[in-house]
């Protein structure tokens, strides 16, 4: 069982407040995401704003290219001023961004209000992955990592309901206020002890530590471990420019970044942020709103069973499928679409059904593939060495994707129409099938040093393989002398598992972090 006695609940529960507090950011990020949706279509019913398709399609796509800039302000801030206080910072230029929309008399407020939110979510991003990564306990950092997910969607679903029963500026004035609960949330919270180590801040850190173990968890070992691997840290050599074209290194990167186009390249951001007008186009008999609402049950819902069929199922069993019913479900919108501009209004009294159903597959058939395991894949495949770097690189790339794909959306409809633009989408998730079947290795069950060598040259796989013997030391206590036995490598994962087997999941252990990913979809 995970949670075995009351002081381990008491622990968990540390773990999920800070979790929590850091992935309302994604929450608010899901919100900006979301506000064109059912924002767009009722301003442009208003005419209050007067807008051209132009300033449509700009406006809906503008946050993902904002976020790029964002993401390059944010390093510098999560080095010099903490994780907690970037956290909260953010909150007030949210809340400017969506009062801006808000008040709007003219497209350049617009414009400056989403460029203003969007370049907060490249600050969302990387603090609250961050902050949760440095705050949790190794033993459950995966499963709290997948509350980023989670709040993102449940960001979405709340301003769909919102939506739907408030106009575009009455909306973006309420979405102004939920900011708050984040700077609120973050004031409750310490800064995470790995900064405070950095800028040497022992007491401080180590007071961090225990707020977030509990005032009755001995945090002493962890914290003597975390004191030696910043240490490791610092002493490490620096990262060359002429290192990341080593094969070792571009391989999983290209793999990565091949996933990333892939995932954009599905359609999913141009649903999400176009989900109200695509059923206006459908002319579908549900009403417009309320069907919306129901793809953002239907996503969040999907998003929290993903969390406990990525380390079941596979991550190449989970993306072929995903792929497959994506792909089903595109044809399936694209040929309503099709029979709508041959057959007219017939299609809709006959297939009205046909548009939400499809949307719901897509959405259930993404969450349960493509949103989280690109993301996972990317943090598994990357060298330690190069996991920030080429993380960025990737992560940019994606945000890029991220805003062609929305960008062209409207472009892509008036001269392909609608049902052209769903097949483009799907031949891309028909590409993905084929990528993912003949060029992505499994990864499910493998450590990272094992994948990482995945990826080695000959010579250095020549050298592990040499290294066929690994050291092994035992002491009865700190000051005896340990004892050294030599074994193969091979016995070593049956000796460990041997001698942890009935440790469970010890949530009061201070054990080392393993090198668990956290990764979270943009």
């Amino acid at each position: 069982m995970l949670l075995q006695s009351p002081k381990k609940r008491i622990k968990i529960l540390y773990d999920m407040g800070a979790a929590a507090a850091a992935s309302l950011s994604f929450m608010i990020m899901g919100m900006v995401r979301a506000w064109s949706s059912p924002g767009m279509p009722s301003l442009l019913e208003s005419k209050a704003v007067p807008l051209s398709e132009s300033d449509v399609s700009w406006i809906s796509s503008i946050p993902p290219l904002a976020s790029l800039v964002g993401s390059l302000i944010a390093g510098p801030c999560l080095t010099y001023i903490g994780r907690r206080r970037t956290l909260m910072l953010i909150s007030i230029p949210y809340s400017l961004g969506f009062l801006l929309i808000g008040f709007a008399s003219h497209s350049s407020m617009l414009y400056i209000g989403r460029i203003l939110d969007g370049a907060m979510i490249g600050f969302s991003a990387p603090s609250a992955q961050i902050f949760i990564g440095e705050c949790s306990s190794p033993r459950v950092r995966g499963a709290l990592g997948a509350f980023t997910a989670i709040f993102l969607s449940l960001g979405i679903l709340i301003t769909y309901i919102i939506g739907a029963f408030v106009p575009w500026n009455v909306l973006a004035w309420i979405l102004s206020a939920f900011p708050a609960l984040l700077f609120g949330a973050m004031y409750m919270m310490p800064e995470t002890p790995t900064w405070l180590l950095s800028k040497n801040r022992e007491e401080e850190a180590k007071k961090a530590l225990q707020f977030l173990r509990g005032a009755h968890t001995d945090v002493t070992g962890e914290f003597e471990r975390l004191k030696a691997n910043m240490a490791k840290g610092a002493n490490s050599q620096q990262i060359q420019p002429k290192d990341l074209l080593k094969g070792s290194v571009l391989k999983p990167l290209l793999l990565s970044m091949a996933l990333m186009l892939l995932q954009q390249f599905s359609g999913i951001n141009s649903i999400i942020y176009f989900t109200v007008f695509i059923f206006q186009k459908a002319g579908s008999t549900m009403d417009k709103n309320l069907a919306t609402i129901i793809v953002g049950i239907v996503q969040l819902l999907a998003t929290i069973a993903s969390m406990f069929l990525v380390d079941r199922a596979g991550r190449r069993l989970l993306l072929l499928v995903s792929g497959i019913v994506m792909s089903i479900s595109l044809a399936a919108l694209g040929a309503f679409f099709y029979m709508l501009e041959i057959y007219g209004s017939d299609v809709q009294l006959t297939l009205g059904w046909l548009p939400l159903a499809s949307l719901l597959l897509f959405i259930i058939a993404y969450s349960s593939g493509f949103a989280n395991v690109p993301f996972l894949i990317m943090g598994e495949l990357f060298p330690a060495k190069f996991r920030s770097i080429l993380g960025s690189l990737a992560s940019c790339f994606n945000l890029l994707c991220t805003f062609t794909i929305i960008r062209s959306f409207s472009d892509m409809n008036k001269t392909m129409g609608e049902y052209g633009t769903f097949w483009f989408y799907m031949s891309w998730c028909v590409v993905g099938v084929f990528f993912v079947y003949f060029c992505l290795p499994e990864t499910k069950g493998k450590s990272l040093d094992e994948i990482e060598r995945m990826f080695a040259n000959k010579k250095k796989q020549q050298l592990y393989a040499a290294s066929a013997e690994t050291t092994i030391g035992t002491a009865a206590d700190k000051n005896d002398v340990f004892t050294v036995e030599t074994i193969p490598r091979a016995h070593i994962d049956e000796r460990l598992s041997q001698s942890h087997s009935n440790d469970g999941y010890d949530l009061d252990s201070d054990e080392e972090d393993n090198g668990e990913v956290v990764a979270t979809p943009l």
